[in-house]
């Protein structure tokens, strides 16, 4: 043999290698033991390889698993799904509607878990016959009533699974998706329903569903984005449940992408048949690309230990936040607090984004016990802002306006800090606020909004109305941070504050400007040795009284 076939077999060997480790990391029991509703199951699992389908067919599950697929190291990007691959709940496409998905979405840094769920159980080797020759009558009805809840407790577990185990994994556990192939599809579509927390999948695809009317609702008000894809000449019929499907997310003004394909017929899945519906992956890629689900996720397990909760301001007006408390919170004890205003990039309903910048100061060990206090974290929805403004026609030029209300997100931040101080042990001698970029505008708001509350504030490449602020504020400590390079906020809008703070004699008025710096001066701010040393050694004499009840 020579030299150029041995180097060809060897990297046709390795090939080989490589695509048999992605395609199968681990199989994964999605239950400890027996799970309800399926007791004195005791058939086993088989396959079937020759059948009308001409497709592998996995049949007669009873105890569910989910096979893993990770991408190659260093290229996973936090998001995961759960494959539901379809068979008339009696048998799986394993392949076309299964794995082939989990190999192509693993390519986009996606990890992948093929589930197998719980089926009707075969009587022969081979389920598609089976399943062919009973099609239709009273006692295929009745099983498949039987066994369709069972398989959709099976989806909602598999959500619930890989979410309990994202830090393993490295995964971001609000990041947990569905998709599902006709039956596969039921079980994808049904956990877009009647979720818990732990079970709300962050985004859900029926492809092709079995999804009659009587199973459609109006979704819940924060029910995920769907994408559906389907062909017009669906043999079984079912492309008007995916029409239906998407109707009711697009009536409720839900996040909602459907593609119809003229042909393709039923059970197209990764099959190649030279027709537009083969491009449905593609464009399910696109969708996740939009949506953000590609991008790299930001999610760090050492975040968890802010608590997630929410206040709601009116109705309709809810923001999220994250609460930091000291180690050993003790309420025989006073703590400051600190209120911090995240930038317009950090904007959304995630409860999650708002930690990406400033938020690991916090956490170091030496902050922890040097500066025990209480941190709150408010998220500002996308379409609004922390403090009014207007944009210029020049780039990072922007004008505020103090004399009409607040955008609510910055009263609910407000009234939310107010809570806090109410209703845990702070003290409020020691109340701060900071904030980046659109947070540095809404920190200059709020104090002026709030002249007697705090003891310090540190506003990062904002800005102000100079006009409007006035001596009420003399008794605050102002640090200012800004870079002189700033092409996103104009750096003369914290010149031109820190000069006005000086004509009305604030006590306290610092400014520093780093030459060369850009707009991300909250990068040098937060790594100033004082930064939390010069704003927690602020105090200031405030009558409980002054805080205003809600």
């Amino acid at each position: 043999m020579s030299s150029m076939k041995i180097r060809l077999l060897s990297f046709l060997m390795l090939m080989f290698l490589n695509l048999s480790l992605i395609a199968q990391d681990r199989v994964i029991p999605l239950y400890e033991g027996t799970p309800a509703g399926s007791e004195g199951w005791d058939w086993s699992e088989a396959e079937n390889n020759q059948n009308g389908w001409k497709t592998r067919a996995v049949y007669n599950v009873s105890k569910p698993t989910l096979t893993m697929f990770s991408p190659e190291p260093g290229k996973a990007n936090g998001t995961s799904v759960v494959i539901c691959p379809g068979g008339a709940f009696r048998a799986l496409s394993i392949d076309s509607e299964g794995f082939d998905v989990a190999r192509w979405l693993v390519k986009k840094g996606v990890t992948c878990f093929v589930l197998k769920y719980r089926l009707v159980r075969s009587m022969t080797i081979d389920p598609v016959a089976e399943m062919g020759a009973n099609w239709g009558s009273p006692e295929f009805q009745a099983e498949s009533r039987k066994v369709i809840p069972l398989s959709i407790a099976d989806g909602r577990s598999a959500i619930r699974y890989v979410r309990q185990h994202a830090d393993e994994w490295k995964l971001d556990p609000s990041r947990v998706g569905i998709m599902g192939f006709s039956a596969g599809g039921t079980v994808a579509g049904a956990t877009a329903y009647d979720y818990t927390p732990e079970e709300r999948p962050a985004f859900v695809a029926p492809v092709y569903p079995f999804f009659p009317d009587e199973m459609i609702r109006n979704p819940d008000t924060d029910a995920p984005p769907m994408f559906l894809a389907a062909a017009s000449d669906d043999g079984l019929e079912l492309a008007p449940h995916s029409v239906a499907l998407y109707r009711a997310w697009l009536n409720a003004k839900k996040s909602v992408e459907m593609h119809m394909y003229a042909r393709g017929g039923h059970g197209f899945g990764m099959k190649t048949q030279k027709m537009p519906s083969d491009q449905w992956i593609d464009r399910f890629g696109e969708w996740l690309q939009q949506q953000g689900w590609l991008t790299k996720s930001m999610y760090d397990p050492a975040m968890k230990i802010y608590e997630k909760k929410t206040f709601t301001l009116s109705e309709g007006k809810v923001l999220p936040y994250r609460i930091l408390y000291p180690e050993g919170y003790d309420r025989s004890k006073k703590y400051p607090v600190l209120l911090f205003l995240h930038g317009a990039g950090e904007r959304g309903t995630d409860n999650e984004k708002q930690l990406i910048h400033g938020a690991k100061m916090f956490l170091k060990p030496e902050n922890r016990a040097a500066f025990p206090a209480i941190i709150i974290l408010p998220q500002c929805p996308e379409n609004s802002y922390w403090a009014v403004i207007e944009r210029g026609q020049e780039p990072g030029k922007f004008s505020f306006n103090y004399a009409g209300a607040p955008n609510w997100p910055l009263e609910a931040a407000q009234e939310l800090l107010k809570q806090v101080i109410r209703d845990e042990s702070v003290d409020p001698q020691r109340v701060y606020v900071t904030g980046l970029s659109m947070g540095g505008m809404g920190t200059f708001e709020l104090v002026y909004r709030n002249p007697a509350l705090f003891a310090a504030a540190v506003p990062i490449c904002g800005g102000g109305n100079i006009e409007q602020y006035d001596n009420r504020v003399g008794e605050t400590a102002f640090r200012v941070f800004h870079g002189d390079k700033d092409a996103v906020v104009d750096v003369n809008l914290s010149r031109n504050m820190v000069d006005r703070l000086k004509q009305l004699q604030v006590k306290i008025v610092e400014y520093k400007e780093y030459p060369g710096v850009n707009h991300n001066s909250w990068d040098n701010a937060f790594a100033e040795p004082d930064f939390l040393t010069w704003m927690l050694a602020r105090q200031r004499k405030i009558p409980m009284k002054q805080i205003r009840k809600r």
